[in-house]
């Protein structure tokens, strides 16, 4: 994840990158490889001090990856059934991804397939669907359980969350149990197993709030 978008949040506020260097506490050459896009993962201290100093979030000086669109947007067909994305390709643990097994999101395939979106979501526009992959979260989810997400609501200790991670040309979803989080990083629980597992913030593209499954059953 790259932040060039800092020079613009700067320049907008008309402070220099040495007035941000010492307002902040980040040396001066280091905002500037932040805004080039030379430093691809400054560490999430640095970037809090930053936010901190331009009166903003991170979130308005993070570039946005033109490989990969999550598309979380619901949408109307014919003007009558309303739909929701269904993420539901599967990212198998390996060498390249050491999460777990996790669900794929992907600007090319994103959208391919819809589900009918639940009542209990009619409120957010940006709710999504995902299958469970792996039995990290039994016996509350099952593989291949449909679960419902909406990303607009804020994290809670105890909430069952998709954590999700960018990769080169992809981003990755896993649904685990959210145990506290903090500025620094999130503590997350495998059910089947019972550990817990800190991930630094730094290392997160989003956390989201799952709402809801529909079970397959019959072994469907």
């Amino acid at each position: 994840m790259s932040y060039t978008k800092l020079e613009q949040t700067r320049k907008l506020r008309r402070i220099s990158q040495a007035e941000l260097s010492q307002m902040a506490g980040v040396s001066q050459s280091q905002i500037s490889k932040i805004e080039k896009g030379t430093t691809e993962k400054p560490s999430h201290d640095k970037l809090v001090r930053i936010a901190e100093a331009l009166n903003c979030r991170i979130a308005d000086f993070m570039d946005e990856d033109p490989n990969v669109q999550p598309l979380f947007n619901s949408f109307t067909q014919s003007g009558e059934a309303l739909f929701i994305p269904l993420f539901q390709e599967k990212q198998p643990m390996n060498q390249t991804f050491n999460k777990g097994e996790g669900f794929v999101l992907r600007s090319s395939e994103a959208t391919q397939t819809q589900i009918r979106k639940p009542s209990f979501l009619t409120y957010s526009e940006k709710a999504y669907a995902c299958i469970n992959f792996g039995t990290s979260m039994s016996p509350r989810y099952r593989a291949g359980d449909t679960l419902f997400v909406d990303p607009t609501l804020d994290v809670e200790a105890g909430d069952d969350v998709v954590l999700m991670f960018q990769l080169p040309d992809r981003i990755v979803g896993i649904i685990r149990e959210l145990d506290s989080f903090d500025d620094e990083a999130i503590t997350a629980r495998d059910l089947a197993s019972g550990k817990a597992h800190k991930i630094n913030r730094a290392d997160l593209y989003a956390a989201h709030v799952v709402v809801g499954s529909q079970r397959k059953r019959g072994g469907v």
